[in-house]
Parts: C-alpha cells; structure tokens; sequence
C-alpha cells in the first residue's frame, strides 16, 4: 500500500489495531480463549501495532518505515495458527 508520495503505510487503519486490541482485552474474550486454548490471550502485538501505526500517523515519513516489521506480525495473528493433527488440518482461533 502506498500512500500519494510513493511510501510505505500500514496495511490497516489505526482504528481497526484498537478494535483488535480491545476485543482482545476484553472478558468474553478472556474467557472463550481461556476455555479453548487453556491459557490467556496474548495481546501485546495488538498494543504495539497500535502504537507503531500511531507513530506513522504523526510522522508519515520513511523514518517509521522501520515500524512495517510489526505490522507484518500481526497479519498471522488474525488468521490464527494452523495445526496439524493427523492429516486433518484446523484453524486456530
């Protein structure tokens, strides 16, 4: 994705990291992930993500191109882990 001037910019807007983020926090989240996976769920990607398309908002420079590492994250975070379990293959929320 390229903004007018030809650089680099997230893949998502702004928005949509702290959506992410605060479904992620939240206690029916907390729960479902508890229950399913038995552990609880990690959002620290979802947090820097938000900070670092933040920080390319008010620089919008090549100077945070740096950034686009995080961002890359966070794309298999969404789609979840795939797992093998005998020739089945299941998708991970």
């Amino acid at each position: 994705m390229a903004d007018g001037g030809g650089g680099w910019r997230p893949p998502r807007p702004c928005e949509a990291y702290r959506a992410e983020w605060e479904l992620c926090r939240s206690a029916r989240h907390l729960l479902h992930h508890y229950y399913v996976h038995g552990e609880r769920p990690a959002c620290e990607q979802w947090r820097r993500d938000l900070a670092s398309c933040r920080a390319w908002e008010q620089r919008r420079s090549n100077e945070a191109q740096p950034l686009k590492n995080a961002f890359s994250n966070s794309k298999g975070t969404i789609k979840g882990k795939r797992t093998q379990t005998g020739a089945k293959s299941t998708q991970a929320y």
